[in-house]
């Protein structure tokens, strides 16, 4: 198996790119099992909390994409 030569840049900027496109799909996933309206409380709020946190780590990869 042969490895192409990355440069650093690049690979922070795939990754980078790789992460935030999964935050953003943590973001959709929770949104649309959140439409749900036989929805458990506990269920609602777990998915609540983690879809903030999938949206302030949105925030801060589009601060360090900025950088």
């Amino acid at each position: 198996m042969r490895h192409q030569h990355v440069s650093r840049g690049a690979l922070a900027g795939d990754v980078l790119a790789f992460v935030f496109e999964s935050e953003q799909r943590v973001v959709a996933h929770c949104d649309r099992l959140l439409g749900a309206a036989d929805l458990p409380e506990q269920d609602r709020n777990r998915l609540s909390r983690l879809r903030r946190e999938a949206e302030v780590r949105l925030g801060e990869l589009a601060f360090a994409a900025a950088a």
